[in-house]
């Protein structure tokens, strides 16, 4: 999926969305993070060993609480 990353009007911000859905995974966030995080959500979608591995350690984390 293409994801984007778009400043915000009126704020030293940027959000992060999905540009076919247009679903919005980060309103307002640092153009570093933005980054990060739409090296994060391709990593997912493209790589199996990725995704599997984000899985699991989120798993792991749900269980510690």
């Amino acid at each position: 999926m293409p994801y984007a990353i778009r400043k915000v009007r009126n704020q030293p911000c940027y959000k992060v969305y999905n540009k076919t859905t247009k679903k919005i995974y980060a309103k307002c966030t640092t153009r570093e993070r933005a980054e990060g995080q739409v090296r994060l959500l391709r990593g997912i979608e493209n790589n199996r060993k990725f995704a599997k591995q984000v899985r699991e350690r989120r798993m792991t984390m749900k269980k510690r609480k």
